[in-house]
This record gives structure tokens, C-alpha cells and sequence, in this order.
């Protein structure tokens, strides 16, 4: 992945290196996940001056959480392609499309376009707000104390060795928990996934092949709590259509209840939300704040690649009428 320097196309000749002070340029893109990185590509390609920033690792939530999962919905890629190695293919892109990418983490926006990152300013003509999402809390007693001290609670399997013959109990019933499941069989040393209604949401032919793997699945069940002074050492389940309670012995409770956008950069911006608590836009993806777009999982409801992909060809294509004002605008 690129790091924390211009981005070299392939003649081998730096565009824009950073500059002591303030920076200008048309575009800042703000988030290295899909919808940041195809923003800024696309940015690139029609000739504006545009910068990403990314403070993690390039490619979001698919180098983040799972780097090794299989990607089979995202339409014009091989079969089976790792999200790490599509993530690479999108910074890739951004390269040749002679995009600026720093491996900075954004500290502070301001309403004039402004961000700082490190000791460097930037300036803007136009913001894309991609800051994507991070896992959400399940709420359940003691989940946040253990989590803070590394006792055993999860939101991400980036490395599936440190469960090796480990008790493992997945909370969740969607794709994520699917995921969790096939990336850590044959290596944990039983799995149990909990879920609270009577069917899972994950696709249906995940579903069946999780019955074909043995996987203990327990239905309208909760964890009530989770067991161990320093470390997790068990969950207390409860049976939600009875109301009954059992003790479950396990070292590792991994949480894949869903994701919370990433609004704190830009929380004092003024941005609008919409009734769901995501940044409302309009068509063509811009806030309620000028010059300032949103796109990705902080702006769609719907957490999928290529719905960010297709925001962020449409604010691209936006930017570019407010920067360049064509005859055509």
C-alpha cells in the first residue's frame, strides 16, 4: 500500500509533492476505504487536483476486518477475490489516475474546506467526506470494560491464528458473522453463533452451508452476559422464547452486530442528518453544508462496495461542475 508521500504515476514523475504550510487543492478526499479511494480516482481522471487522506489502512473496512475474505458480490471482479487484494486494486487505480494518497490520519475540518493532518494544512475547493464506519457495540453487560483491556472481546478477526483452539461465540446473524465463521473454522477449536430472531440474515446459501459445517447456531437467544473477571471465560445465554438462562464456557466473544458511521471528525460541521442518523444528501451527494460531500457508509444506509463505488462516481462527477463550472453545468 502507498504511504505517507505523492503518489508516482508511471513515468516515475511526482505530481504535487506536499509543501511546507497550507496545500491547495480542487478535491480533498477524506477516507481510504472503497468509496474514498474510488472518489479520488475518479476525481483524478477528470483532471482535478485531489488528495486522500487515510489515517488506518488503505482500503477500509476490507484491509480493517477481514483482509482475506472472499468478495463475491461486487459485479466485474474474478470470483472468489480477497478483500485485501480489491482493496489494492483500488489504490492502484487512484495511482494511475494521478491522485495524491497520505497515509495521515485528518485531526481537524473546518466549514472553509480547510483539514489538518499531522503538521500539514490543506485547503480545498470541495471536501468528499468517506470516513466509512466501525464496528457497533452489542450493549451487552461487560462488553465494553473487557473489550477496552484486551480481555477477549472482538469487533474484527484481522489475524484468525490468535484463535487457534480457542471457544469461540459469535454474536450476529448477517454476512459479517457468516464471515467471522468461515474464516475462523478449522482453526478455533468450536464455534458457537448466537442470534437473536428465529431466521439469519445472511444470504440463504450461507446459511445452508453454515448447518453443513457443524457450527452450533442458537436462535432467539441473547447474550445476557459475558463471564470472567479479567477475561472472558463464558457467556450467559438466555433463551428469548422460553426466558430460561444457561452458562456457556468460552475464551473469545467475538461482536458482528452491525457498523456505526464514523461521524466524529465532522461532527461540528453543521452537516444534516437524515431520519435514520445518516448524512442526508442530495442526488448528487452533496450535504447541507457547500462544497461538502458525503458518501459511503456515512451517507447509505445500504453497506455495500458497489453502492459506494456508485456514490462516489456521482460526487466525482459534481465536484468537477463546481470546480471547473463546464459550459454544459
Amino acid at each position: 500500500m502507498k504511504t505517507d508521500r505523492a503518489s508516482v504515476p508511471p513515468d516515475g514523475e511526482t505530481r504535487h509533492p506536499p509543501v511546507p504550510g497550507r496545500v491547495e487543492y480542487d478535491v480533498l478526499v477524506v477516507g481510504g476505504g472503497p468509496a474514498g479511494l474510488a472518489a479520488a480516482s475518479y476525481c483524478g481522471r477528470k483532471f482535478l487536483r485531489t488528495a486522500i487522506f487515510e489515517g488506518d489502512c488503505w482500503g477500509g473496512i476490507l484491509t480493517r476486518w477481514c483482509p482475506d475474505k472472499r468478495i463475491d458480490n461486487y459485479p466485474g471482479t474474478r470470483p472468489g477475490i480477497r478483500a485485501e487484494e480489491l482493496a489494492q486494486s483500488l489504490v492502484d487505480f487512484a495511482g494511475r489516475s494521478g491522485v495524491d494518497l497520505f497515509e495521515r490520519r485528518v485531526e481537524e475540518i473546518s466549514r472553509d474546506r480547510e483539514i489538518r493532518a499531522g503538521n500539514e494544512r490543506y485547503r480545498g475547493k470541495v471536501v468528499i467526506l468517506a470516513s466509512g464506519s466501525t464496528a457497533a457495540e452489542a450493549g451487552i453487560p461487560r462488553e465494553k470494560e473487557l473489550a477496552e483491556r484486551d480481555g477477549g472481546i472482538f469487533y474484527k478477526i484481522p489475524d484468525p491464528s490468535r484463535f487457534r483452539d480457542k471457544r469461540v461465540v459469535i454474536v450476529g446473524g448477517g454476512d459479517t458473522a457468516l464471515s467471522h465463521i468461515q474464516r475462523l473454522r478449522g482453526i478455533a477449536s468450536w464455534i458457537t453463533l448466537v442470534h437473536r430472531q428465529e431466521t439469519l440474515r445472511a444470504e440463504d446459501e450461507a446459511s445452508e452451508e453454515l448447518e453443513r459445517k457443524g457450527v452450533e447456531v442458537l436462535l432467539q437467544t441473547a447474550v445476557e452476559t459475558i463471564l470472567g473477571a479479567e477475561h472472558v471465560e463464558g457467556v450467559r445465554l438466555r433463551d428469548l422464547s422460553t426466558g430460561r438462562t444457561h452458562d456457556r464456557p468460552a475464551d473469545a466473544v467475538v461482536m458482528a452486530v452491525g457498523v456505526k458511521p464514523n461521524f466524529a471528525l465532522f461532527q461540528d460541521l453543521g452537516v444534516s442528518r437524515d431520519s435514520k442518523g445518516q448524512i442526508a444528501t442530495d442526488p448528487w451527494q452533496r450535504t447541507s453544508v457547500p462544497r461538502f460531500f458525503a458518501i459511503g457508509d456515512v451517507s447509505s444506509p445500504l453497506k455495500m462496495i458497489v453502492t459506494a463505488v456508485a456514490q462516489a462516481a456521482t460526487a466525482a462527477h459534481q465536484a468537477y461542475v463546481e470546480v471547473r463550472s463546464p459550459y454544459w453545468k
